[in-house]
C-alpha cells in the first residue's frame, strides 16, 4: 500500500466529536493525544480508554492498522477506572 494514505478517525469525548487525521501505521495513542488536546482535556492519555462503536477496547500502543482500523471510523474515549496517583 504505497504511502499509507491517511484517513480521519472521529474521537467522541463526553458526547462531542473531534475528527483527527491519522496514519494507519501510527499508534492509536497519537490520535488520542491530538483528540484530547483539541477537546481541551489535559493529562495523561493512559488514563483514557478507547473503544470502537461495537465496544471493542483498543490498545493505544498498537497501530490503527494492527487493530484492523484502516479507514474512517468513530472511536469513543472515556476515563478509565484508574485511581488517583
Amino acid at each position: 500500500m504505497p504511502g499509507n494514505p491517511k484517513f480521519t478517525v472521529t474521537f467522541v469525548i463526553q458526547g462531542k466529536e473531534f475528527p483527527v487525521e491519522v496514519n494507519p501505521n501510527q499508534p492509536v495513542k497519537v490520535g488520542v493525544v491530538k483528540a484530547l488536546h483539541d477537546s481541551g482535556n489535559q493529562g495523561n492519555p493512559d488514563e483514557w480508554q478507547v473503544r470502537t462503536e461495537d465496544g471493542k477496547m483498543l490498545d493505544q500502543n498498537k497501530s490503527f492498522e494492527e487493530q484492523e482500523i484502516t479507514g474512517p471510523t468513530k472511536l469513543f474515549l472515556s476515563k478509565g477506572p484508574g485511581r488517583g496517583g
